[in-house]
């Protein structure tokens, strides 16, 4: 999957999508960088038989990792440093078996101090699945 650059340095885009790519966990999950943007990311990732809990539908810990992932994200492409002070997330909807999943995380807020990102995830279908709210400390 190419990435979009939606307007940020390029180098600065070419170096989060390094990170992406060389981060063990992102690539444990299978997260893939589908645009980054000044004060937004998208990431995708397709649900697999290792995301299932034992209900047969992706585990929460899974939509909340690949949103934090995209917040995270966000919050570089805005020069920000950030680690997780807090995060909330409201499921609406499961995600199940073979569900191409697309998240976007947009930065509400960056302070000196704290960054604020809100984040939405979506089948490709474009059923809600989840939505949530993360507070990270700048560093």
């Amino acid at each position: 999957m190419k990435a979009i650059n939606g307007g940020i340095d390029k180098k600065l885009f070419e170096e989060l999508l390094k990170i992406n790519r060389s981060t063990n966990f992102h690539q444990l999950i299978g997260v893939h960088v589908a645009e980054l943007g000044k004060g937004y990311a998208v990431t995708k990732m397709e649900i697999e038989e290792k995301h299932l809990n034992p209900f047969g539908i992706a585990h929460g810990g899974v939509l909340f990792s690949l949103m934090d992932i995209t917040m995270g994200m966000a919050a570089r492409t805005v020069g920000k440093q950030v680690v997780t002070l807090e995060m909330n997330i409201n499921y609406v909807s499961p995600a199940n078996l073979v569900d191409k999943v697309k998240t976007i995380g947009k930065i509400v807020h960056a302070g000196n101090k704290t960054t604020v990102a809100v984040c939405e995830a979506y089948t490709e279908e474009g059923r809600l699945l989840a939505v949530a709210r993360e507070t990270f400390f700048n560093m």
